[in-house]
């Protein structure tokens, strides 16, 4: 175990931290991310907190393994995250801080991955992965008395619940190409999001006041971000450009949304904008990592 590093409050140049933070956004702008790097000693990939104003960042996770998909509880103030090691993932909770980690769900069944806390925080969602399957569970938010969520057969991932806590977006594969389909939070059959959209979605994460789903949308270079009506599934482009737009994530009250842009120029990194599509901003500008799994604080 170790305590979050501070990094960035003197140098951040030299630190690799925002070069010129965006100052006119307000404190409430802070964003858990995963960060992978590789130099002499190896790639790694570590949990950070990143307050956007002032550029500061603290570094939550640091063991010699890969920790990713970091999921806020804000109530507990725990995050969960999953992490790979030794060929094993399974999904972890520690404080904001980076203290007190310690393991929620594991094998020998599987590996796990994805989690999803409940806006109760009593519940998590999660991916397992058995026997190259993946199917989507619901445990209690200590792991204990997890069950199937999704009836039908088939590769299922990448929950998010609704905010009432009485639905779940996922993901699942129609005809071999990744769909996003609404569940009840009790299980049972899921029902295509949208109809009518060819190419891929993916990266589901659902508004505050639960009438839009905001998703990845295609991939490679034409990956965008966009967000379904709910309900009645009408698609609406936030973002049409030459490049990988990707993980987008509502903030708390809505107004904004977080994800990671691959941009020609560099590496994946993190940026915002508002709720509509506007105003897109970057808040990292990293030559030497990738950033990934954003979520809100």
């Amino acid at each position: 175990m170790r305590k979050a590093i501070l990094v960035c409050s003197i140098a951040p140049l030299a630190m690799g931290c925002l070069a010129s933070p965006p100052g006119h956004l307000p404190s409430s702008v802070r964003v858990l991310y995963s960060r992978a790097t590789e130099d002499s000693l190896g790639a790694r990939t570590d949990i950070y907190f990143l307050v956007a104003r002032s550029g500061n960042e603290l570094q939550l996770t640091g063991e010699e393994a890969v920790d990713r998909q970091p999921a806020f509880a804000s109530r507990l103030r725990k995050v969960f995250y999953a992490r790979e090691n030794a060929g094993r993932e399974e999904i972890w909770s520690m404080e904001l801080d980076g203290s007190g980690e310690g393991v929620v769900l594991a094998g020998p069944g599987g590996d796990f991955r994805e989690p999803a806390v409940s806006p109760d925080e009593m519940q998590i969602a999660y991916a397992r992965i058995e026997s190259g399957r993946s199917r989507v569970e619901v445990a209690e938010i200590d792991g204990s008395n997890p069950r199937a969520l999704v009836a039908k057969e088939g590769s299922w991932s990448q929950p998010a619940w609704s905010p009432d806590g009485r639905m779940l977006v996922v993901v699942g594969a129609e005809n071999g190409v990744p769909r996003l389909f609404l569940v009840e939070a009790a299980g049972g059959e899921p029902r295509p999001l949208t109809t009518g959209e060819a190419g891929p979605q993916r990266d589901p994460d659902w508004s505050a006041d639960g009438t839009r789903i905001v998703f990845t949308r295609g991939e490679g270079s034409g990956a965008e971000i966009a967000v379904a009506a709910v309900p009645g599934g009408t698609v609406t482009r936030l973002t049409e450009n030459d490049v990988e737009d990707g993980s987008p994530v509502f903030s708390p009250g809505g107004e904004r949304i977080v994800y990671v842009s691959h941009r020609p120029d560099g590496r994946p990194n993190l940026w915002v904008m508002s709720a509509d599509g506007d105003n897109a901003e970057a808040l990292t500008r990293r030559d030497e990592a990738d950033a990934m799994d954003p979520d809100w604080l």
